[in-house]
């Protein structure tokens, strides 16, 4: 791992610099540490438990994006979504009531 010192103009990055770039930038806010990471391709296949957690994901993704387009879930949704303050954005709380539902079923 590399320090990295910013000149002025830049105060920190974050993220790959392209896609096809192996090197990218991140900043740590609990140490204030800005740091370079390599991003390389995976040496290993994927373990049963990340497949189930990559489909489970996807299966929720994709019914959180049917279920805010359902005219029928939409008013309480968002009544729900107005009353909670732990989710910042709309597609986020619904998304956590649909991993729930799939969770619990």
């Amino acid at each position: 791992m590399a320090k990295i010192e910013f000149a002025f103009p830049v105060d920190k990055v974050h993220g790959k610099v392209s896609k096809d770039h192996k090197i990218g930038f991140a900043h740590r806010k609990s140490s204030k540490l800005n740091y370079s990471t390599g991003y390389g391709k995976r040496s290993t296949p994927f373990s049963t438990d990340e497949v189930a957690h990559q489909t489970k994901f996807a299966a929720v993704a994709a019914s959180t994006r049917l279920r805010m387009q359902d005219p029928s879930k939409i008013t309480a949704d968002q009544e729900g979504f107005r009353e909670q303050s732990k989710y910042k954005t709309m597609y986020r709380y619904v998304f956590n009531l649909e991993w729930e539902a799939y969770t619990a079923g």
